[in-house]
């Protein structure tokens, strides 16, 4: 006999389980169905390697936002971020380098060690994206609208997302110039240093893309970009990992009355006369309600669990060309000692090593990165940013070691000339003996590894290619076009199935904003009002 509740919402990941906090907030029964045997998606933190907690997919909250984590109250639920020194460390060779951030003469200091003249451009620099950051911070809240819809609803949608956004002004044509140029087209009209534009290009995005790919200069700002500092936010490095996120969320929901199940694969999404209907398990479980949202990607939604006859033509043919080529990978390593850096100066943080890395010299390695895994192949040398939490939080590895979290590209998912059970020892190599370049005697002390390219990633966290964005943040992939035209509101097809993943609005990211914008339409299409933050 099937089970009945409100509303059932299909993945725990950070969307999955903001979601289902408002849902329940409102005073829905809420159900959510996890396919693995932890809550998080790519927001855990687990002891793959004995001794050792990684944050094993994502591994910094740059995206959180601040509105999320004071409606659910995250903070009374145990989150905390380590306030430190945020400055990313960034080694040009084995003796020079730059930190990047910190206040505007800071970094003014920084950069005139490589042009003076990029120097005095910067401030204007920083001045010229701090309104279309605003804009874009602000943007994210926002429910899309269908532009061209003619229904008088959709009209007045229209009508009133323009005006509201009436004094955009030149920030528009700004962020324009961001989504089609190039990192270095657009950077090329600020600076002439290539450290110096590479230290605002560097983005891997999930996407094969590279420094000379049209549109890859909005990579940089959605990379690194939280919006204006607010009470609020949570950022950097969380005590306890990226899973400590969801852990707070979790808690969340099941104090007001949400229902969590984990190993609970969803198999089916049944309907009727057009309207969801109930669920199906691979167990045989059945869930039944007038609510479904699926925190899953596009083309697990609507291309595996929705039957293709329940869906209009043009609507399935839209999902299966949604572009999500992942070229990411993820490498946690267990190692007795932090990265010595040889260009690294202690006194200009005060610790062992910087918390964050990012190895990317210049341009030309940003391109060459690109270039030879473009084919079908992977960098023999990548960009990566690096993260070693131990250096602020030495619990998560026995005493005395480190763990080292990576992040980078590019790899292939499919390789032409080659298979990764056969090069996947070969591309880990590269990446050590890249890393023992700037750090040298680093690979000595690894203890273990965990690599995880993006088939690791599809098949580990449900994913598509293993696009940690599940799809391209492209422009004709992005806001009103996310994932399809028409249903980017978090509707679907079929009356009462909702989507709140990353391949919505506003994209991936460890953000929540997806689960929070989906919870409000579907309140407001149950006429009910989301309850007040505390």
């Amino acid at each position: 006999m099937s089970k009945v509740f409100d509303a059932i919402v299909i993945g725990a990941g950070n969307n999955g389980l903001a979601c289902s906090c408002y849902l329940a907030k409102a005073g829905l029964k809420v159900l959510v169905l996890e396919r693995r045997h932890v809550v998080g998606g790519a927001a855990v933190s687990e002891e793959i390697i004995p001794g050792f907690t990684f944050s094993v997919f994502s591994y910094v909250a740059a995206q959180l936002h601040p509105k999320v984590v004071s409606d659910l109250e995250l903070k009374k639920y145990g989150l905390r971020s380590f306030k430190a020194d945020y400055r990313i460390f960034r080694p040009v060779d084995q003796k020079r380098s730059m930190m990047v951030g910190g206040d505007i003469g800071q970094m003014q200091a920084v950069l005139s060690r490589f042009s003076e003249a990029d120097a005095a451009r910067y401030p204007e620099f920083r001045r010229h994206l701090s309104g279309v950051s605003e804009f874009v911070h602000d943007l994210k809240l926002q429910t899309p609208v269908d532009i061209v819809a003619t229904s008088l609803s959709s009209r007045l949608k229209t009508a009133n997302f323009l005006w509201g956004h009436r004094n955009v002004g030149s920030d528009f044509y700004k962020l324009v110039d961001l989504f089609t140029q190039s990192s270095d087209e657009y950077l090329s009209r600020w600076f002439e240093s290539s450290e110096v534009k590479a230290a605002f290009a560097f983005a891997v995005g999930g996407s094969l893309i590279g420094p000379k790919t049209p549109g890859s200069a909005w990579l940089a700002l959605h990379g690194g970009s939280t919006g204006r500092a607010e009470e609020d936010a949570i950022s950097g490095q969380i005590v306890g990992g990226m899973g400590s996120i969801t852990k707070a969320m979790a808690k969340c929901a099941e104090d007001h009355g949400v229902e969590i199940l984990l190993n609970s694969d969803v198999t089916q999404i049944q309907t009727r006369d057009g309207r969801v209907h109930s669920v199906v398990t691979s167990r045989g479980d059945e869930y039944t309600a007038q609510t479904v949202v699926g925190n899953l990607n596009a083309k697990i939604l609507f291309g595996k669990l929705v039957a293709e006859s329940d869906l209009p033509n043009e609507f399935v043919a839209e999902i299966a060309r949604f572009k999500t080529n992942g070229a990411a990978f993820k490498l946690n390593i267990a190692c007795e000692r932090a990265p010595q850096f040889s260009s690294y100066d202690r006194s200009a943080t005060g610790m062992e090593c910087a918390p964050i890395v990012q190895i990317a010299p210049d341009m030309g390695y940003l391109e060459r990165a690109y270039e030879e895994a473009r084919p079908g192949w992977y960098s023999s040398q990548p960009s990566m940013i690096m993260t070693i939490p131990t250096v602020l939080e030495p619990g998560l590895a026995p005493k005395g070691k480190h763990i080292v979290q990576i992040y980078g590209g590019h790899t292939s998912y499919e390789l032409t000339n080659g298979s990764w059970g056969q090069e996947r020892p070969g591309f880990l190599k590269s990446v050590l003996e890249t890393i023992d370049q700037f750090a040298p005697g680093f690979s000595d002390g690894v203890i273990d590894t965990q690599l995880l390219l993006p088939k690791d990633i599809e098949e580990q966290l449900n994913i598509p290619n293993g696009h940690i964005n599940h799809g391209d943040m492209s422009l004709d992939q992005m806001f009103f076009m996310r994932p399809v035209p028409h249903y980017s509101d978090y509707r679907s097809p079929i009356r009462g199935l909702y989507q709140c993943g990353a391949s919505c609005h506003p994209g991936g990211g460890v953000s929540g904003v997806p689960g929070h914008n989906a919870a409000r339409e579907i309140l407001k299409d149950l006429g009910k009002r989301p309850a007040r933050a505390a």
